[in-house]
């Protein structure tokens, strides 16, 4: 079997933490050959942990024929100027999220793109989520109805201080968390060009001048309406997941999913009344019925928070080696980042 072999820029909480780990588990896929970081310390740390010496920066990558794809987990506000100059390279290219800190800046990243033929993708690996994937699957049959509201909820009760909290570094809640449940909500919604935005963000906890409190609305026509809530403020935080359908909810997180139901074989429609209603002695009564609904749960048997990931590089292996298509649409993370894009807009007074 091909083996993909994998450069890694960064070995922080992104590139060490999450990349490095997901691909010790896929060693039959793919193979980590070479590594950059800045740090001293952390290039120490690559050696002793991985046995490989470490460049200072991409560009040692320059000249080796044994790079299939570099993972991009520089700070936030280098993602797009690096991923360009490694297309330009000659590398392929997988970026950490956010991608760039805005659309037309993502724009510069695919013209680099197409001019170099090189493969870029965006590593939106909460797509891959053994629970979302059975959201989506339970709301995609119908048995909910019509998809009236999408309620993605990534509250927390927190303070952060780190550069992560600084809005010139692209940081921020909206570019750091939301576009997870972005993506969810978008992917839900069908990923509607004629999407609205109504955001409002704050920074209420933090300790930098990017915001920790966002609360967004997205809308289009013939679509469900998409709540998104990232908050540091929120002690008593809801499960993340609520999905409100015309026969149907369901409700849960990551570990479970409940939903409930009712059919309407089992629940004819009623006849409309404009006569007050009233029972058999003339009382008058509200209108109220007991429907006959159903109850199912899902239990999620894995670490969802570690098969993302590998689900999202099995995916990716089978594009890279087959030829299938992406999951994760390049033009979708383009309206993604334009929906956030107009979310700082309406909010600009913040970062003044």
């Amino acid at each position: 079997m091909k083996k993909i072999r994998i450069a890694i820029v960064g070995y922080g909480r992104s590139g060490r933490n999450i990349h490095t780990k997901a691909l010790k588990n896929l060693t039959d896929l793919f193979t980590v050959v070479a590594y950059a970081d800045a740090d001293a310390q952390r290039r120490q740390m690559i050696k002793d942990e991985m046995g490989i010496d470490a460049y200072t920066d991409w560009t040692g990558f320059i000249g080796r024929d044994d790079i299939d794809l570099v993972v991009n987990s520089s700070f936030s506000h280098h993602h797009a100027d690096i991923s360009k100059k490694l297309m330009e390279a000659g590398f392929n290219v997988l970026s950490e999220k956010p991608a760039a800190k805005n659309a037309e800046e993502f724009d510069s990243i695919l013209e680099v793109m197409k001019k170099t033929g090189k493969k870029y993708f965006v590593f939106q690996q909460y797509r891959f989520s053994p629970a979302f994937m059975k959201l989506r699957e339970i709301v995609e049959s119908g048995i909910l109805g019509r998809t009236v509201q999408i309620s993605m909820n990534y509250d927390g009760f927190s303070r952060r201080w780190d550069w992560q909290t600084v809005h010139d570094w692209t940081a921020g809640s909206l570019l750091n968390t939301a576009p997870h449940p972005t993506d969810h909500c978008l992917t839900l919604m069908g990923y509607p060009e004629d999407v609205k935005v109504n955001c409002f963000m704050d920074t209420a906890r933090t300790f930098g001048d990017g915001e920790d409190y966002v609360k967004m609305i997205l809308s289009a026509p013939g679509k469900p309406v998409a709540d998104i809530q990232v908050s540091s403020c929120n002690a008593y935080a809801p499960k993340t997941f609520l999905v409100q359908g015309t026969r149907g909810t369901i409700y849960g997180d990551t570990k479970r999913l409940d939903w409930k139901y009712y059919t309407d074989a089992e629940n004819p429609p009623k006849e409309l009344t404009t006569v007050p209603l009233r029972d058999e002695n003339g009382v008058p009564i509200y209108c109220r019925e007991q429907l006959v609904t159903h109850e199912e749960f899902w239990e999620n048997p894995v670490n969802d928070g570690e098969v993302k990931s590998q689900n999202y590089y099995r995916a990716l292996y089978e594009t890279l080696v087959n030829g299938a298509d992406f999951e994760v649409k390049l033009e979708q993370i383009r309206l993604q980042m334009r929906v956030m894009g107009e979310a700082h807009a309406q909010n600009a007074g913040l970062f003044e």
